[in-house]
């Protein structure tokens, strides 16, 4: 079904209802998985869960678009753990389609039905369309504004530039990353273009209609310290080089199942050839090889996570497109073909992973699906304890209980908004709910109990500053095989 044939300079491929028909078949299948999973929220999750309660141009650590889809999502469907992912699967169907129609208008409509093929099935966007992550409309974003950017190269369209601006400002209120875009834009520009397709008034409008898009969550950031940027610089911080070449290993093969392994490993044998081809494989080619060499040298030099390059495969998607649908190389398609397929066998397998919230039949040494399961269990423990001894305050240790107890006790009722804290030991926020929920810098009445949860037994009243404590009850559940997650819920009384 997914075999091409050579036909002139191009190949067929399946018929376009077909191909649509694929699509929004597992769009809707992924959509049912959120809706039976037993996979909980996890800690950013839970987090941008509790941002949408309150809609605002920024947050803590991040721009303010994942708040606000999350919001419309719950309004409407309530707040069950699908309805807050509902977009994800609805997103990478959309940025498939982007794809389908960039690829047909550059390279014709068999390179779109690959195209589109190729984004769906790829893993990030089988992963991206579980869990809902800033990534998701960053890169429907950065395809739309890679979409009116090609369109203005083609058409000399200074319309079609203001609206690479706009969604590139958008872009940039899903994540900081999409600042990639505008610097490789202009090296290309610079480098190679110079006003041969795209004009100097196109570039001006491209950066200051993205800026002025971008300059509400910068008034925001101006307004609360510029907390989100210096999050953001602190994260990518190199003044602590860490050289491991391990890292390096270890994000290169990360890559290999971000794209795919068999695609990957053809947009790593065509991507050289890519540059200076033609302008839009060049400009292609500026906006994804150069995502990937940064983050690599990053790996070696500190840290990096797998989807922090994950922007350069909406220009490879479009690559590939066009390598095996318009040049007549069997290798390049063979290699498509056997990529397709396993790219398949991989999303189905990752689709029965979501559904069952098992790994089985493979072995991990360490199951990464254990941090997302149990809490829902463990807050209606924490729950009872509360209402049975009178607490008037539940304290937290650690981001990740916060972020998960917070969302399964509040998300229907709200009952215990404003009653849960965080203990933090540090004078500076390093996240949300240091700076906005310190139990340290909230006012307390003499006599009033709260209940600390912790996840070990050893106990220092020092910090807490206690009349008196007591531990009440020990909280478990199993996660997966034979592993539990148990707390320790003491009460204390204030001073």
């Amino acid at each position: 079904m997914l075999s091409l044939r050579n036909k002139r300079e191009s190949f067929t491929l399946l018929n376009t209802p077909l191909v649509l028909f694929i699509l929004i078949i597992i769009t809707f299948v992924r959509i049912y998985s959120l809706h039976v999973s037993p996979i909980e929220l996890s800690v950013d999750e839970a987090q941008y869960w509790h941002w949408s309660r309150n809609i605002d141009l920024g947050y803590f650590t991040k721009p303010p678009l994942i708040a606000w889809l999350i919001s419309f999502s719950t309004f409407i469907f309530g707040n069950e753990e699908w309805a807050v992912r509902l977009f994800s699967p609805i997103t990478h169907l959309f940025i498939s389609l982007v794809l389908w129609a960039t690829a047909k208008f550059v390279f014709g409509s068999n390179s779109g039905k690959v195209a589109a093929l190729i984004w769906i099935f790829t893993p990030a966007a089988s992963v991206g369309g579980f869990i809902i992550s800033t990534d998701t409309p960053l890169l429907f974003f950065w395809s739309l504004s890679l979409y009116f950017l090609l369109k203005s190269v083609k058409e000399n369209s200074s319309f079609a530039s203001l609206f690479v601006g706009i969604f590139l400002g958008f872009a940039f209120l899903s994540k900081y990353a999409a600042l990639y875009f505008l610097i490789f834009l202009i090296i290309w520009w610079l480098i190679y273009d110079r006003s041969i397709f795209l004009s100097f008034k196109d570039i001006l409008t491209i950066i200051f209609t993205s800026i002025m898009i971008a300059s509400t969550n910068l008034y925001w950031n101006y307004l609360n310290d510029y907390v989100t940027i210096n999050h953001t610089i602190s994260n990518a911080n190199l003044s602590e080089i860490i050289i491991n070449y391990n890292n390096v290993i270890d994000f290169l093969l990360s890559q290999f199942l971000v794209f795919g392994p068999l695609l990957f490993l053809l947009y790593v044998l065509v991507i050289l050839n890519s540059l200076f081809k033609n302008n839009y494989l060049t400009l292609l080619a500026f906006l994804s090889l150069p995502i990937i060499v940064i983050i690599t040298i990053q790996s070696f030099l500190k840290i990096s996570n797998a989807n922090w390059a994950v922007t350069a495969y909406i220009g490879a998607t479009l690559i590939v497109s066009y390598y095996v649908t318009l040049k007549k190389n069997r290798f390049f398609k063979i290699i498509y073909n056997f990529g397709i397929l396993l790219n398949l066998a991989i999303s189905v397998f990752i689709l029965k992973v979501c559904i069952t919230g098992s790994f089985d039949p493979i072995s991990l040494k360490s199951d990464p699906l254990r941090k997302n399961l149990g809490f829902k269990e463990l807050a209606i423990k924490i729950q009872d304890t509360f209402e049975t001894e009178n607490i008037s305050k539940i304290i937290f240790e650690t981001r990740s209980d916060i972020t998960r107890f917070n969302y399964y006790m509040n998300r229907y009722y709200n009952k215990f908004e404003d009653k849960i804290f965080i203990k933090s030991n540090s004078d500076n926020p390093g996240n949300f709910y240091e700076k906005n929920y310190n139990y340290d810098l909230i006012q307390k009445i003499k006599g009033e109990k709260v209940l600390i949860v912790r996840n070990n037994s050893n106990f220092e009243n020092n910090s807490y500053n206690l009349n008196k404590f007591k531990l009440v009850k020990i909280i478990s559940n199993k996660t997966i095989k034979n592993m539990q997650r148990k707390y320790f819920l003491f009460i204390g009384e204030i001073k």
